[in-house]
């Protein structure tokens, strides 16, 4: 998905490799095919330096975005590709598998 240049992020001031970050936030919107979401975050943890925002994401491979709806609290995992942008590999809803359920998803 595009960003037309005058809704595009700035990220300019974030760590641009290609690290894996993690954070917890809220579902803002679904995209209509099921492959993107608008996600308001709080700061990231890991590899990716980036504080609180609300932006969109994404996925990668076969994240399952289907039981995921508006509202719903999240932790989800991110991958900074080349291109800079960053993709969900991982997401769980906090409220129905707890607070820690991304633990299980995450590389030791």
């Amino acid at each position: 998905m595009e960003m037309a240049k005058d809704n595009a992020m700035d990220h300019g001031d974030h760590d641009m490799g290609d690290g894996i970050g993690h954070a917890t936030g809220t579902i803002r919107s679904v995209g209509s095919q099921g492959d993107f979401l608008t996600i308001e975050h709080g700061e990231f943890d890991g590899d990716i330096q980036m504080g609180a925002m609300t932006m969109g994401f994404d996925i990668m491979g076969e994240v399952d975005l289907s039981g995921f709806a508006e509202g719903d609290e999240v932790a989800f995992m991110v991958k900074q590709g080349r291109d800079g942008s960053y993709r969900i590999m991982a997401i769980c809803n906090t409220a129905e598998e707890g607070a820690d359920c991304l633990d299980g998803m995450m590389d030791p």
